[in-house]
């Protein structure tokens, strides 16, 4: 198996914390504790150019924004050096992050999936998830239309079918 198909994306540099070397990554999971359980985390603007860190130790700071992971790399010794990671994605192996429950799935997963109407008609396909503090959206590519964001909340999202790559979605007038 390729390594980019095995990496999921677990957040985004945002900045250096301190003067030696330490990290602030925003997470894009619903459990920064995760992090807690690695021990590398692979570092690009892409899965394909990502490269791999060996991690020497992570704790969590609440912010503003929510829960800021703060991590020290392994070869990473200043503010300088961490300046050059700003705004590069954060991966980590699936292999190393615990598996699923029943209903869960990686909000990467729903990248490129068909989005229609409960009558079937195509609204569009999925090409970014935005995670919010209250709830994601759908970011929906739609054919000569621009963009349609769609929250994932049950008033609007009534069925993921993983296997038939298809969103199934109920919106109010005006969302499309």
């Amino acid at each position: 198996m390729d390594r980019s198909q095995a990496l999921r994306e677990m957040g985004r540099i945002v900045q250096p914390h301190g003067i030696s070397g330490e990290l602030k990554i925003a997470p894009e999971t619903d459990d920064p504790n995760r992090f807690h359980a690695l021990k590398t985390i692979y570092v690009g603007s892409t899965m394909e150019s990502a490269v791999s860190f060996d991690i020497l130790s992570v704790r969590l700071q609440p912010s503003k924004y929510g829960i800021t992971v703060v991590v020290r790399l392994a070869g990473i010794n200043s503010r300088d050096e961490v300046e050059k990671l700003k705004k590069l994605k954060v991966y980590a192996l699936e292999s190393d992050l615990p598996e699923l429950e029943d209903g869960e799935y990686f909000l990467s997963d729903l990248i490129h999936m068909q989005v229609c109407l409960p009558d079937k008609t195509d609204v569009g396909v999925v090409i970014d998830v935005i995670e919010g503090q209250s709830q994601n959206l759908l970011v929906v590519s739609r054919e000569g239309k621009p963009n349609a964001l769609i929250p994932m909340v049950e008033e609007f999202i009534v069925e993921i079918d993983f296997d038939s790559n298809m969103i199934s979605i109920d919106p109010i007038e005006g969302l499309l």
